[in-house]
């Protein structure tokens, strides 16, 4: 990967596992300087450990302290000097049917996925008017803020609502420069999703059913998501503000089969499930 991103400095939330720590791969190989949060501190340090001497900092935090979320900012500028690029990727996961979910769990799922964004949105922004330099803000959101599926009812609210303020973030902050936009993963295999796949062939049946709804007939990588994130970050996306890029192998806008015979068929079940 060529090193469109150096001389940058990028905030990363949820840079231990799963799609944020692609991102944080993905902007190092790309020449930038990276500040990962996660509330795992644990997976932080190894992620550091294995960058070695590349520009990786890591800071531990969980999101759903306000605190520890208005530390995030000015401990990345310490060690930064800037911060260009803000990526929201942490998020909580809950599920279950929408009569059963209690208060404390809506407003457990709120704080990380919608409070914590906004305040990191709120902070980075304001660095940013301090410098008079213009920056971007990507969001990850999900496919399910747009075509429902259920019982995530909790989830799929918080994602809508970080969506929305996408969309006012990037109304109010044009004309200083700041750009916000979001990325809407659909299915996308993870590490940790693989190995429990591994461990749980019914489950793995189950996704590779999944895989008759998506046009492309595999489910996506990190990768795949955090190459959206870094098109959206970068100066050929330099027109693009407020806008949801939906990352899904075509599933939100691909429609159904009238008649499911004549749907094409399903990879082989031994394929992986992300292609290949």
């Amino acid at each position: 990967m060529t090193e469109r991103f150096e001389g940058k400095h990028v905030l990363v939330t949820g840079g231990a596992h799963g799609i944020g720590r692609a991102i944080v791969d993905a902007f190092l190989d790309a020449g930038a300087g990276v500040f990962a949060t996660d509330v795992d501190a644990r997976a932080l340090t190894a992620l550091r450990d294995e960058h070695g001497d590349r520009p990786l900092h890591v800071h531990p935090a969980d999101l759903a302290d306000v605190a520890q979320v208005r530390a995030i900012v000015p401990a990345a500028v310490e060690v930064l000097g800037e911060i260009d690029v803000l990526v929201n990727d942490a998020a909580v996961q809950p599920d279950g049917p929408a009569l059963d979910v209690a208060p404390d769990a809506l407003d457990a799922c709120f704080a990380v996925n919608v409070r914590a964004p906004f305040l990191l949105m709120q902070d980075v922004a304001r660095h940013l008017i301090g410098r008079g330099a213009p920056g971007s803000i990507v969001n990850i959101t999900s496919a399910n803020a747009i075509r429902n599926e259920s019982p995530e009812s909790i989830y799929n609210a918080s994602k809508a609502a970080l969506g929305a303020l996408t969309t006012a973030f990037a109304h109010e902050l044009g004309h200083v420069g700041i750009r916000v936009n979001a990325v809407a993963p659909g299915e996308t295999i993870t590490p940790e999703v693989q190995a429990e796949l591994d461990a749980d062939p019914e489950a793995r049946a189950a996704v590779h059913r999944y895989l008759g709804k998506v046009p492309l007939r595999r489910a996506g990588t990190p990768r795949d998501q955090a190459m959206a994130v870094l098109f959206l970050a970068g100066d050929d996306a330099g027109f693009v503000t407020g806008q949801t890029l939906i990352v899904d192998g075509g599933e939100v806008g691909g429609g159904s089969w009238y008649d499911d015979a004549l749907a094409p068929p399903l990879p082989p079940p031994d394929r992986p499930l992300t292609g290949g």
